[in-house]
């Protein structure tokens, strides 16, 4: 199973912030190969955030990726690993905190990392006193960890550059 769990604001952020599709494609493929090499993977529940958002270069690149293994179908393990999630969330947040948080696929990113293991992928920032779920506190109760996209890319050594680095 994967090493690292992505969540959507990652491909998200990614994508409005520093790789954008048409300055660092490179990144897109970077993630493609960790893909198919089983080193990353998301929550086909990503997919879906990131398809029925609308039509822009993101959607269109994880259409192309639907079946790639990239996303992956919440199994009856993982599903059982989300109601424990749901039970968590449930009792410690408001209600309508709750309910948004698990209404969406942060969750299930989490429950693919207590289900099978690994890390996950996330901009979010600890928050425990937060009446809102974070992913990292989430992530905490079920001993999960969480890194930033910078630290997944320097982890799997990622080179995006044409060149060397300076000395």
């Amino acid at each position: 199973m994967p090493e690292f769990w992505l969540d959507s604001d990652t491909f998200i952020r990614a994508k409005n912030e520093a790789y954008g599709f048409d300055i660092a494609p490179g990144f897109w493929m970077f993630l493609e190969q960790k893909a198919q090499e089983g080193i990353i993977a998301s929550s086909s529940l990503v997919y879906h955030e990131l398809v029925d958002q609308g039509s822009d270069d993101l959607a269109d690149w994880a259409r192309q990726r639907e079946h790639s293994g990239l996303f992956i179908e919440p199994d009856a393990f993982v599903q059982a690993k989300m109601r424990e999630i749901a039970g968590y969330v449930m009792t410690r947040y408001p209600l309508h905190e709750a309910n948004a948080f698990l209404g969406g696929a942060d969750p299930w990113v989490i429950a693919h990392a207590v289900a099978y293991g690994g890390t996950v992928v996330t901009f979010e920032s600890r928050a425990p006193i937060s009446r809102r779920p974070k992913i990292p506190d989430v992530a905490d109760h079920f001993a999960v960890p969480t890194i930033n996209l910078w630290r997944l890319l320097r982890e799997l050594g990622a080179s995006l550059g044409m060149h060397e680095p300076p000395s």
